[in-house]
């Protein structure tokens, strides 16, 4: 009887620890300012070679940014501001404004034509 409690309580102790184990990835949605397909191309670049960064796809209809991240190696702020220095908005964090004046006319304005990517 001793030893089905002892062996009880191994897995439950167990259970406990796998439960509270961290997360190893973060997927997060991020809405960005992003207008146009060099936009697209510039945000997912960058982020596609980011260590840490898993994955990272641009939904340009809904301007949301969908990014899978090593929690070990970023933070999702550290996602916003890597966003934010290339000139977008990354949802309530501004954009930089010089980053965001050397985007070329079609990323600044939705309505110029794009002429890249």
């Amino acid at each position: 009887m001793k030893r089905v409690l002892g062996l009880l309580m191994v897995l439950f102790i167990y259970q406990g620890i796998a439960q509270t184990e961290v997360k190893k990835a973060e997927v997060v949605k991020i809405k960005t300012s992003a207008v146009c397909g060099e936009c697209k191309h510039r945000i997912e670049e960058k982020f596609n070679y980011t260590k840490g960064i898993i994955f990272a796809e641009l939904d340009l209809e809904s301007n949301i940014l969908t990014i899978k991240f090593k929690t070990k190696r970023l933070t999702v702020e550290q996602v916003k501001q890597i966003l934010t220095d290339l000139g977008y908005h990354a949802d309530e964090v501004e954009r930089n404004k010089e980053a965001f004046d050397a985007l070329p006319e079609c990323c600044r304005d939705k309505n110029a034509s794009c002429t890249g990517k």
